[in-house]
């Protein structure tokens, strides 16, 4: 091992300062060679079991590949709509009760479906599961009843109007109890502190995503939601986003991504983020992590896509749209992964090493994300 550690190192030195003056058929032999030698490296550390140390970070090498790939392809990258009306709210309507939509909608959006329990249904227009379903429900429901959403009705709503408006079927969403618990929770003090106005909460964040003691941004007021509460800050990430995509908030710094399941997944599996020792253990045995540890891994996957995106020069939000769609449509976690489809092949660790090809870390009893 020690022999085949030392020719990589010293290949790797050659490749660093002289690869760049190769031509391309020397290049291309000399990559093939370093990547023969680089699987048995880890052929042979797959095989070693040892005490070691419980390390959590991002590897800088991939988040600069995966950055030249998203800026070449730039023009072509998937979004979001966050027109389309059968989930969010048509343009003309009144700016606050879109607003609330979000808000309400972005509150219960966590952990819809569990092993064994999967949040799906078919409607008179189609078929939906996850996300898709709880906001097209959601959409029947402001298309109904729009005062819903108001504060009012959140501070004193039912389980069972919960339930009712989210179920489909024999689908509903799991612990409906604490999405209740939620909404009530944002209706009462978006009542008590913001006179009932999702606007002037939005007025009272000084366009600024985070703010200070004076001038609170968006993060800083959410935070006493119990919805919003969450130290990695995904739903009001993905509140934040939905917002300024919709023009309502035009914040004068940058968000960050809303790490969920599938930004996770994607970044252990690309090696953006890499962990060892026991909590590496934990991730590949589909074992529960702790509340910390859940609160490092998403840290770090949050800080490894901000750089992603700086290094891309493009914004959090595209980049967050991105690999979400490609969670959902080519990094599968329930279906073998479509690897030929996906723009990080050549060099996605997962695809190369079978070790890395993860689902994500478990954690299941939060409404975080």
């Amino acid at each position: 091992m020690k022999i085949i550690l030392q020719k990589y190192i010293s290949n790797k030195c050659f490749e660093d300062k002289k690869i760049g003056a190769m031509n391309e058929t020397v290049r291309s032999k000399v990559i093939i060679n370093l990547e023969k030698i680089k699987s048995e490296v880890l052929s042979l550390l797959s095989g070693i079991t040892v005490s070691y140390m419980d390390v959590i970070g991002i590897d800088k090498a991939i988040v600069e590949r995966v950055s030249r790939v998203l800026r070449n392809k730039a023009q072509e990258l998937p979004s979001l709509n966050v027109f389309d009306e059968k989930f969010y709210p048509p343009v003309k309507d009144d700016a606050e009760n879109v607003i609330r939509y979000f808000m309400v909608m972005v509150a219960m959006d966590h952990r819809l479906s569990r092993p064994g329990r999967l949040y799906y249904a078919c409607l008179e227009d189609g078929c939906y599961k996850g996300a898709d379903l709880l906001y097209r429900l959601g959409m029947k429901k402001y298309e109904d009843d729009p005062e819903f959403f108001s504060p009012d009705k959140l501070s004193t709503i039912t389980i069972e109007e919960v339930r009712s408006a989210f179920s489909a079927g024999e689908s509903s969403p799991v612990d409906v109890e604490i999405r209740t618990m939620l909404l009530r929770d944002l209706g009462v003090k978006l009542a008590k502190l913001y006179d009932s106005s999702a606007t002037k909460l939005l007025q009272r964040s000084n366009n600024k995503i985070r703010g200070n003691l004076i001038e609170p941004g968006l993060l800083d007021n959410l935070r006493i939601f119990r919805a919003y509460e969450d130290p990695v800050e995904k739903k009001s990430m993905l509140l934040a986003k939905f917002l300024i995509a919709r023009g309502y908030f035009k914040p004068v710094d940058q968000p960050d991504v809303s790490v969920d399941n599938h930004l996770s997944r994607i970044a252990y599996r690309l090696g953006l983020v890499m962990v060892s020792g026991t909590i590496w253990d934990k991730i590949k045995n589909k074992e529960e992590v702790t509340f910390e540890e859940d609160i490092l891994l998403r840290l770090t996957i949050r800080r490894a896509y901000r750089h992603v995106a700086e290094r891309a020069k493009l914004s959090p939000m595209n980049i967050d749209d991105f690999f979400w769609i490609m969670g959902r449509s080519t990094c599968l976690r329930d279906s073998p992964p479509v690897c030929e489809k996906c723009l990080f092949k050549g060099f996605c660790k997962a695809r190369n090493h079978s070790a890395f090809m993860v689902t994500e870390h478990t954690y299941y009893n939060t409404w975080y994300y």
